[in-house]
């Protein structure tokens, strides 16, 4: 387990001082908001939306929501002027400015995933309590709802109607909280963040920080190392993570983002 974040306040204080610009990636679901029984329930809670606004305000950073939710899902949760989006896990990157970049070769599992989910779709029950999630070029079995001693044959269902139709091995079968998700091969989190820092690469001393809870953050753990700051919010888990660092829940994330607006901005 890596040091809790908040052991650490007057270091993390000194380096995002010493920087001179930031870039902040910030995952959605239980990071910046808890989990709920289906994705649709979530609502961004007032209290997160005025601490970005405040962020997003400040000339020394940049905030990107890094997101498995598809862009035009995450842009309504969070409809901020300024905020850029790295969505559907990387696939879909919209910069605040106003640039976009799809990554292409996902382009070519739309047919397939569509094949997939109507198969799946006759192997599951309303009473089974797992449903579906369709985002087009990925697709997500949730089973937050699903009884305990039912969540592995669903997911052993789930893999094997996969690997029926992906005869190419385009698809790549990844967990997350409560869930199992086909996504095309070769891109993640952490090569979208790659591709974003580079396409700011300058002359200034940057410091990005990536705070995310998923395993599909891990990419990005990696990816920062020691040039930046990593955060992985617990939420009482207890597996291994690259990140530098944790926090317990999206409230102890609201409070750094607190402490990270006052650093930048001292009363």
């Amino acid at each position: 387990m890596p040091d809790f974040l908040f052991d650490h306040s007057l270091h993390i204080e000194k380096r995002i001082l010493k920087s001179d610009f930031i870039f902040l990636f910030l995952d959605y679901d239980g990071t910046l908001v808890p989990f709920k029984d289906k994705p649709t329930e979530v609502v961004t809670p007032e209290k997160i939306k005025k601490i970005i606004e405040q962020l997003i305000k400040n000339p020394k950073i940049l905030v990107i929501i890094v997101t498995g939710r598809s862009l035009c899902n995450i842009q309504k949760l969070l409809n901020l002027r300024g905020l850029s989006f790295i969505a559907l896990h990387g696939l879909h990157i919209k910069t605040s400015n106003g640039s976009q970049f799809n990554w292409n070769p996902a382009d070519q599992t739309q047919l397939l995933i569509k094949e997939i989910k109507e198969d799946m779709e006759k192997k599951l029950h309303e009473k089974d309590g797992a449903f579906l999630e369709d985002k087009e070029l990925t697709l997500v079995l949730h089973y937050r709802l699903l009884s305990s001693n039912r969540i592995q044959i669903i997911r052993e269902k789930f893999k094997k109607t996969v690997s029926a139709h992906d005869k190419n091995q385009a698809l790549e079968i990844i967990n997350g909280a409560k869930i199992i998700e086909a996504r095309p091969k070769g891109w993640n989190k952490g090569t979208a963040i790659e591709k974003f820092l580079t396409k700011y690469t300058n002359n200034k001393k940057i410091l990005p920080i990536y705070i995310g809870d998923d395993v599909t953050d891990e990419d990005a753990f990696q990816f920062i190392g020691k040039k930046g700051i990593s955060i992985y919010v617990t939420n009482q888990s207890k597996r291994k993570t690259a990140a530098q660092y944790y926090v317990k829940n999206p409230d102890e994330v609201f409070l750094f983002l607190q402490s990270l607006s006052e650093i930048l901005c001292p009363r």
